[in-house]
């Protein structure tokens, strides 16, 4: 009677096994990356493609996972494999692609190209946008890895909200906010001017009044920035006419 109980014990646990197995799923986002210049890829030139959760404010995203490959010629497909326990629901996650050469960034998307959750699906198709260089002569504003709180709003004193302002890492990658959702994407900088994307990753909660109308006026200023002139710990984002729509101070 033992034995028949010890043996059905193992036969259950055995087939728990197996279907735990079996419920660990994988998935793939794929689709292609291409460039809009009529110009060849250089020899030795690297593509690499991520998959990153989005979902948190004030926190860098989270590289889900990752692939590599040498690129001869645009457009090319991609595939990233994962698994569906990294993957939650409730989150955002985002495909963005890079191409190098010799460490050199050459090529970056930036624009927000969601997928797997909300809606987004398995494929996104990808255009990476040429890194334009600081010309000599030119005045360099230093954005890379700094930090900037929301003074002002177009002339307005900006005093309420979660953390409005900027986060720069290198090359123009940006998290910001109005004061309620944060967005994140890449932005093209040409010595003192600037060009935030139209389209960003962001997250998605519900703004109580007033910070929903300073998050939309956040926005729209945002797309009218053209030039960037900073003196010390404060920062100005203009407009092309020269009206200052943004002034932030540096975060010591």
């Amino acid at each position: 009677m033992d034995f028949k109980r010890g043996f059905m014990t193992f036969v259950l646990a055995a087939s728990t096994a197996i279907a735990g197995v079996s419920m660990a799923r994988a998935g793939t986002v794929d689709g292609s990356v291409t460039y809009l210049q009529r110009i060849a890829v250089p020899p030795g030139a690297k593509l690499l493609v991520e998959l990153r959760d989005v979902s948190l404010m004030d926190v860098a995203s989270k590289l889900v996972t990752s692939q590599e490959y040498d690129l001869t010629a645009v457009p090319t497909d991609y595939a990233l494999s994962y698994a569906d326990s990294d993957i939650q629901q409730r989150n955002v996650y985002t495909v963005s692609a890079r191409i190098t050469l010799d460490g050199k960034l050459l090529y970056i998307t930036d624009s927000a190209y969601p997928v797997l959750t909300r809606g987004a699906g398995e494929t996104a198709d990808l255009v990476v946008k040429p890194v334009a260089t600081t010309v000599s002569g030119q005045a360099n504003p230093r954005l890379d890895n700094t930090s900037w709180t929301l003074v002002e709003l177009n002339g307005a004193a900006v005093d309420k909200g979660r953390d409005p302002g900027f986060v720069f890492a290198r090359n123009g990658e940006f998290s910001a906010s109005g004061g309620c959702n944060r967005f994140i994407g890449q932005a093209e900088l040409y010595g003192n001017e600037i060009s935030f994307p139209d389209k960003m990753a962001g997250t998605l909660m519900a703004c109580v009044p007033g910070l929903d109308t300073q998050e939309n006026d956040f926005l729209a200023a945002l797309a009218r920035v053209t030039t960037l002139n900073r003196q010390g710990p404060l920062l100005q984002m203009l407009a092309a006419d020269g009206t200052v729509l943004l002034l932030l101070a540096l975060e010591i």
